[in-house]
């Protein structure tokens, strides 16, 4: 029994997710206290307002000690099993709920973290957004974060990087690389033609594993956190279901023993381009316009793809023609349909239009970098050959981002003209997915990016990064809004109260530069501006905020201006929300250079796409160690430098007895981490235990940067860092360096970990033996150490 919700302080909710238990509880409940009549409700929905009922008295209690004790409660737990988290975000309050066995206080702080994350991922400091929508339905948006969530907690259990919260590359060899940072290359190049001057980045992910990065010179270096939200993102939009043993076995054997239809792998099992050139792995000359040629063993056919194991993510977001009953809605507070997380509220796409490809030869343009995995378990990020390496970020280049061609203006609507609601994404073609999203730089924690995900094969998926038209704005609107919030909160973080005029100025500076940078703004961006500067303006206004300012600790904030800020709080989010979530469509042009880029990169990969399928699931495997470190079963190693794991791939399969005994291993090690990392919250850094025929131990360190061990200068306690361990919830080990050495400058402490799992037969002794081994191994191959490793 599960349940979600985001309610604000009036006991509004912004968001619903629970499962079918859940859902009869409380509609029991409500029936038993009279707030539904007996056998006169849908079984099937959970009314919001049934959940603001009956939970109003322990939200309000939390408010009460969030608001006047500054003493909140982070979790309860109740004699019936029950387990409620609590955790708030600005002016929303997020309780998790569980009663399931496996759930604890712990992976529901985390869930609640990683909520977060990838609410500020998609929609910014807008967070109101999941609730209340301008521009998409809330159905439509609380499906999408529910399967988003989904798509995370299936990750957790199946892959290792979402698992200890690091990137996993994918290690392939020269030749492949090769290839695979020309399709980068090309498409970042023809997306350039087509209008999009200003993008920055080029991924290419295979199933969850990172195997190629190319970024341009100007581009900011990409935070690790962000990179996992996009694979988390491409995951949910291009669902994939291969399993290793199909990859091996191309024929079906039926009950009799004899052969039956042919089976296809999954990264074959596609609909490729007409007339698809045969390309071996030793052709060089892959132009577009010569003539295209067949094998004599190829036949061009349309095949159905393989079904999900992410059911609702398939239906509700990747299908373009899915036929699906009317969702069942009721009426909200608001007035808006609603529809429970079990009800099927299909994802209403408005651009369904396929654009013909009319695309020719091209060049490259521009002087960019590539970033190539080099060494099977380095860890390091390399240039490419003949592109340098850069970290500046150009922002002074407004004058090309507002391209026609881009269709971008500062009027999105005519004054007074209603918004119709869309698609929580953006699609111009079954291959071709446009969402946006806010990345962490150093200019700003939510730097409006917007993301083009074109599917190549089947988990196969070519991520681009461009910067939004007027994104340089963003830092000033997000120091705006925090400065605002402080204000509103009772928390002056930036300046003094006795130096109330400096804070004002600083706002009001803040305001003109705005103003300034886009006076030519026209439709609902001016009247926005137009407002703003009314209430800002206001001398009344100006002289209660003054005053309140300059009055000492522990004045309560006179209510007329706490309703001018509130207030003026609300249209500068409103601003950020016109400037950079507004659904804009695809410009054709746009979408005839997806169609050439996914056309580009098939011809380019095709002949390697078992291979890289094979490669994204059996990466590392364990049998290179077992030589070098008998009686180690598995390990996890982790560099916190750069957020990147090496880990041996464990692959379950569904048949015959080996399933259940690599399943039990799997779920060994997986709940075992879990319970390190538990321990690591509590502040232990090396722990050792012995469950049944295993040995786990897990081992945290810190050296310098030449690599030299380094010993805590202040021992860590438990609530020291209050963010779970991982970089999706937060920036747990930057704050736990800050905290272990508050003497050394910033990031000249490297922390690693270690999470090994031996038969329960080795020694203590050997196992730190090869703690010791391992480490060694890998940082050797890191190469060179003085080197700032980032994505």
């Amino acid at each position: 029994m599960r349940g979600f919700v985001v309610v604000n302080k009036i006991n509004d909710v912004f968001y619903l997710d629970c499962d079918t238990e859940f859902t009869n509880h409380i509609n029991a409940q409500a029936v038993e206290q009279g707030l539904l009549e007996a056998g006169n409700y849908d079984t099937k929905i959970l009314d919001p307002s049934m959940v603001m009922q009956l939970f109003s008295p322990l939200f309000m209690s939390q408010w009460f000690l969030i608001e006047q004790r500054k003493n909140p409660c982070t979790s309860i737990t109740c004699e019936n099993g029950f387990i409620f988290v609590f955790k708030q975000l600005e002016d929303l309050l997020i309780v998790a709920i569980s009663r399931e066995k496996p759930d604890t206080e712990q992976f529901l702080s985390k869930k609640i973290g990683v909520f977060i994350r990838v609410v500020e991922f998609l929609f910014g400091p807008v967070t109101n957004e999941m609730g209340y929508s301008v521009f998409c339905r809330r159905s439509d948006r609380w499906t999408f974060l529910q399967n988003l969530m989904k798509t995370w907690e299936l990750l957790r259990k199946e892959e290792h990087s979402f698992l200890v919260e690091a990137i996993e590359r994918l290690h392939v060899n020269q030749l492949v690389n090769e290839k695979c940072m020309e399709s980068l290359e090309y498409a970042m190049s023809r997306l350039q033609s087509a209008g999009e001057k200003n993008i920055h980045h080029a991924l290419l992910v295979v199933n969850s594993k990172l195997l190629s990065l190319y970024s341009n010179r100007s581009a900011p270096s990409l935070a690790e956190s962000d990179v996992l939200c996009t694979i988390l993102l491409a995951r949910l939009l291009f669902p994939t279901n291969e399993k290793l043993e199909d990859l091996f076995s191309y024929r079906k054997p039926d009950d009799s023993g004899s052969t039956t239809e042919e089976m296809k792998s999954p990264a074959s099992i596609t609909v490729t381009p007409p007339l698809e050139r045969y390309e071996s792995a030793v052709e060089g000359d892959d132009s577009l316009d010569e003539e295209n040629y067949l094998s004599a063993t190829e036949t061009i056919t349309k095949t159905k793809l393989p079904e999900s194991p992410y059911p609702a993510v398939s239906e509700h977001v990747t299908e373009e023609e899915t036929p699906t009953a009317e969702p069942i809605k009721g009426t909200d507070m608001m007035g808006e349909g609603f529809a429970t997380p079990d009800s099927a509220s299909p994802v209403t796409d408005i651009h369904k239009q396929l654009i013909k490809d009319n695309t020719g030869r091209l060049t490259p343009v521009g002087r960019s970098r590539s970033r190539t995995f080099d060494g099977m378990i380095t860890g390091r990020v390399t240039p490419g050959p003949g592109r340098a390496r850069s970290r500046s970020l150009n922002v002074d280049q407004q004058g090309q981002r507002d391209m026609p061609s881009i269709q971008r203006s500062s009027s999105p609507l005519p004054k007074g003209e209603p918004i119709q609601p869309v698609s929580p994404v953006i699609r111009s073609s079954p291959d071709h997915i446009r969402q946006t999203a806010f990345l962490s730089t150093q200019l700003c924690n939510f730097y409006p990016y917007q993301l083009d995900f074109v599917q190549i094969f089947p988990g196969m998926v070519i991520v681009l990064l461009s910067e939004i038209p007027r994104a340089n704005h963003a830092s000033s609107l997000c120091q705006l809004l925090r400065l605002l919030t402080d204000l509103l909160s009772g928390q002056k973080s930036q300046v003094q109260r006795v130096q109330g005029h400096v804070l004002y100025d600083l706002i009001n500076t803040l305001l003109v530069k705005l103003a300034t940078a886009m006076k030519k703004a026209k439709g609902n961006i001016e009247r926005i501006l137009e407002d703003i500067r009314r209430r800002w303006d206001n001398a009344e206004f100006k002289s209660s905020l003054l005053s309140y300012l300059e009055q000492g600790a522990g004045t309560e904030i006179p209510p007329g201006a706490e309703r001018s800020l509130t207030g003026l709080h609300r249209k500068v989010k409103e601003l950020f929300l016109h400037l950079y979530l507004y659904p804009y469509d695809i410009p054709p042009a746009v979408s005839q250079a997806m169609t050439s880029i996914c056309e580009k990169a098939k011809v380019k990969l095709f002949d390697y796409k078992d291979y890289l399928s094979v490669k994204s699931q059996r990466n590392i495997v364990m049998t290179s160690y077992l030589d070098a470190f008998p009686g180690l079963v598995h390990f996890i190693y982790i560099d916190r430098r750069t957020n990147q794991l090496t880990a041996p791939s464990l692959n379950i399969t569904d048949e015959g007895e080996n399933h259940d005994a690599t399943q039990f291993l799997k779920d060994k090690i997986w709940n075992m981490t879990c319970w390190m990392y538990g321990k690591l919250a509590e502040g232990v850094t090396v722990a050792t235990a012995r469950e049944g025929d295993y040995h786990y131990s897990y081992f945290m360190w810190f050296t310098d940067y030449q690599g030299a061990p380094k010993q805590i200068q202040e021992a860590y306690q438990e609530g020291d860092v209050s963010i779970p361990p991982g970089i999706l919830s937060g920036q747990f080990y930057s704050s736990l360096k800050r905290h272990c050495f508050p003497n050394c400058l910033p990031g000249s402490v490297n922390c690693y970990e270690l999470i090994m799992m031996h038969v329960g037969l080795v020694n203590v002794q050997y196992i730190f033996t090869h703690r010791q081994m391992l480490a060694k191994q890998f940082f050797e191959a890191s190469g060179d150490t003085q080197m700032n490793l980032v994505l």
